[in-house]
C-alpha cells in the first residue's frame, strides 16, 4: 500500500501465535484455535447515542446484538465476560442506561 500512497500504511501485526482478521483475533493454544474480538486501531467504538430521537426498541437492541456478537466470537467464557464488561463501559460512555445494558447481558 505504501507504493499506492505514502500516507497508507500496512496495519499488519506479525505473530507466531495470533492473527487479527476482520473483527477477530485468532490464536493458537496447544492444538486449539481460540477467537477473541479485535478492535481495529481506527475503531471509535461509537454506537448510537441514547439521546437521539430513534425508537427505544432500536436503541435498546444495539447492546443486545453486540453482546450476542461477542458471545459468538469469544469461545472462552472468561474472555467473553472480560469483553462484555469492556463493551458495557463503551455503552455507558455513549449514555445508555445501566438498566438497558444489564438487561441485554
Amino acid at each position: 500500500t505504501t507504493n499506492f500512497h505514502p500516507a497508507l500504511k500496512d496495519p499488519w501485526t506479525i505473530s507466531d501465535i495470533s492473527l487479527p482478521f476482520l473483527d477477530l483475533t485468532i490464536s493458537i493454544a496447544g492444538d486449539r484455535l481460540l477467537t477473541d474480538i479485535y478492535y481495529k486501531p481506527t475503531d471509535s467504538r461509537g454506537y448510537l447515542d441514547y439521546i437521539y430521537s430513534h425508537p427505544a426498541s432500536c436503541k435498546d437492541s444495539i447492546p443486545c446484538s453486540q453482546f450476542l456478537r461477542l458471545y459468538r466470537v469469544c469461545i472462552q467464557d472468561e474472555v467473553f465476560h472480560t469483553r462484555a464488561l469492556e463493551m458495557s463501559s463503551f455503552f455507558r460512555e455513549q449514555g445508555l442506561p445501566s438498566s438497558t445494558i444489564d438487561e441485554a447481558l
